[in-house]
């Protein structure tokens, strides 16, 4: 199955940038939202995430299920094992 993937993030943020040098590291791009710099990206993040924290990622799943990963370890284990 194929999903969709979208980091929401803010640039002062170590989580966040342990996120991001994983991905570099390992070579993922996705797409990413800074919730601090774009208003919408936030309350993307708040309405459908049900909180504000970063970083955040949301998978899409190919029938169209929407789930939201908090916790950078977790984020990272997540796409070390479905995106890599």
């Amino acid at each position: 199955m194929s999903e969709q993937y979208v980091l929401y993030k803010q640039d002062w943020c170590f989580f966040c940038r342990r996120v991001r040098a994983f991905l570099a590291d390992a070579g993922i791009e996705i797409p990413m939202r800074d919730t601090m710099r774009d208003r919408e990206a936030d309350r993307e993040l708040r309405d459908g995430g049900g909180r504000g924290t970063v970083p955040c990622l949301r998978i899409t799943s190919e029938d169209g299920e929407v789930r939201w990963l908090y916790e950078s370890r977790d984020i990272i284990e997540y796409l070390d094992a479905h995106a890599a």
